[in-house]
């Protein structure tokens, strides 16, 4: 069954689509509108008495019922979502009866059309404060996203999906600012959040975050070193940092907030202080940052000015065609640390760290192992490691151009509608240099694949066995036993395996797999550091904005 704020989502954005954004934002704001007005509210004193009654009296102190219904507001909120799911239920069953009646009356007509007025409650504002605090996306935006979370929750892990495409569709307009709220049943909740900002101390934290969601269901001690190896960090570093807890405080301190607000579980968020509880779709938080930026003047509809900058690349950097040449390269833990050997016109190399100009508007952003970022007036250009690559695999950072419409549906429904995959359970980021290094022993990792009992097309399935201490499928989520059936859109059998091809192919690659007798789905991408692109200060300042 469609839920009422489900329909609300699917009314609103098909609206905004012929109808006026400011009819839009009345139609939202109505309730609040209607409660200063009409022939029940008379202005006044005794009024006011009316409307904030007192409710008790203790001595010669009086308790007022909005003193009460301010420490319950987010609790009469979810009140009265229940109430609103009500009546649109309702509503919508009486809409429907409606149009059957015109459909079997022939006149011959159009469908008649259906405008849904019934107003949304206006969930309450709270005060958040977010300063100092790392965020996700442009520390400018105007909207701002503070999510409550637990990194071992499946909920927070479908919801942190949703965040990354909010912040791709709403790239400038809106940051996002986690907290720590792990529920005292999630056993490994603090000490993932613990290793989470410890990656955040190597100015890695989303993609860490990210494939800290990826494996919620399955989350232990073993996944959080296997993570920092698996994103090329400085292993030495991130270990003591989690040994000592140093972060413990602050984990307790976001807990302490969430239960001062009144916060009973996960996931809630508050799009510029608005309360939402629950995991909600993509058009459900757009419906509200839609308001808020209406509210705030900016047009939804128009992307901001520096787009760009902040949304997923669809492309990779492109090679510079400059007269410069990388002959070596020193990449150290801290990004600002490594230095690159580069040869400029010709002339004798020289070694230059993050930040240095090698010529006039173009300074070098970042050193990778096998090529350097460069700023060329405002552009970011890849200047590649020349010389003999032996044994190198070359693995291209992964692109997000969306897949047209029929590959889509070849991943999504390969045998059609009734036999619809499993929705991904996460996206897992997979360090460029670590797969690399992992896929140079590609020979000895396909012997893992054995042939499994299930036929298709004529070929046997494939079974992983042995892989219970393999880095490289550990680190990819599998499992002993677990027997892959697609890659992509392509079946995974004793006659072709394609996830060596996908891996190294510079797209998202979407794999299904069966674990004891259920299908599971995961999907992976290959980065760099992370997943939205943040100007070369960003790397020195870890405390704000995205990390590249």
């Amino acid at each position: 069954m469609i839920t009422g704020i489900t329909r609300m989502d699917e009314r609103y954005y098909r609206s905004r689509r012929s109808r006026s954004a400011y009819r839009l934002l009345i139609v939202l704001i109505l309730p609040l509108i209607c409660s200063a007005c009409g022939p029940d509210n008379p202005s006044g004193s005794t009024e006011q008495a009316k409307v904030n009654p007192v409710v008790a009296q203790v001595g010669d102190n009086a308790i007022t019922l909005a003193e009460v219904d301010q420490k319950i507001r987010l609790e009469r909120h979810d009140l009265a979502i229940a109430e609103y799911e009500l009546r649109f239920n309702t509503l919508k069953s009486l809409v429907e009866k409606q149009l059957l009646s015109a459909r079997e009356a022939g006149n011959g007509g159009d469908k008649p059309t259906v405008d849904w007025l019934l107003p949304y409650p206006q969930p309450p504002r709270l005060t958040i404060s977010t300063s100092e605090r790392r965020l996700r996306g442009n520390p400018d935006a105007p909207v701002i996203l503070a999510l409550f979370c637990s990194y071992q929750s499946v909920h927070c892990a479908s919801t942190n999906l949703v965040m990354r495409e909010l912040l791709n569709r709403y790239a400038g307009w809106l940051s996002l600012v986690p907290f720590d709220f792990p529920m005292h049943y999630h056993r490994q909740g603090k000490r993932a959040a613990q290793a989470a900002r410890c990656a955040g101390d190597q100015a890695a934290p989303w993609s860490y975050a990210d494939g800290l969601y990826a494996r919620a269901k399955t989350l232990e001690e073993k996944s959080y070193p296997l993570l920092a190896i698996q994103q090329g960090f400085h292993e030495g570093e991130f270990t003591r940092c989690l040994k000592k807890a140093v972060f413990s405080d602050d984990i307790e301190q976001d807990i302490a907030l969430a239960r001062d607000l009144g916060l009973q579980s996960v996931p809630v968020s508050f799009v510029n202080g608005l309360y939402i509880k629950g995991p909600k779709t993509l058009d459900h938080y757009a419906m509200w940052v839609d308001q808020e930026l209406l509210r705030l003047g900016h047009d939804p509809a128009s992307p901001h000015p520096q787009a760009a900058r902040w949304r997923r690349s669809t492309e990779g950097i492109p090679e510079t065609e400059l007269p410069l040449e990388l002959t070596g390269t020193s990449v150290a833990s801290r990004a600002d640390q490594s230095s690159a050997l580069i040869r400029v016109r010709g002339a004798q190399a020289k070694s230059f760290t993050p930040g240095d100009t090698l010529m006039p508007a173009i300074t070098l952003e970042r050193v990778h192992e096998r090529h350097v970022i460069l700023d060329v007036d405002g552009r970011r250009e890849r200047l590649m490691l020349r010389g003999s690559d032996g044994d190198y695999v070359h693995v291209p950072k992964t692109g997000s151009t969306e897949r047209d419409e029929e590959t889509l549906r070849r991943i999504e429904q390969p045998e059609g509608e009734s036999r619809k995959l499993v929705a991904p359970s996460g996206v897992l980021p997979l360090g460029q240099q670590w797969l690399q290094e992992q896929l140079r022993n590609r020979e000895d990792l396909e012997q893992k694949f054995v042939e499994a009992e299930l036929v298709v097309d004529g070929y046997n399935l494939l079974r992983l066995e042995g892989i219970e201490s393999n880095e490289f499928f550990t680190a990819l989520g599998f499992e002993e036993g677990d027997v892959v059936v697609r890659v992509n859109d392509t079946w995974v059998h004793s006659g072709q395996n394609q996830l060596w091809d996908a891996l190294t192919s510079g797209e998202v690659i979407d794999v299904t797999f069966m674990r004891n007798g259920l299908p599971q789905r995961l999907q992976y991408v290959v980065e760099d550091k992370g997943y939205f692109e943040q100007p070369s200060e960003g790397d020195k300042d870890s405390s704000s904005g995205d990390s590249d």
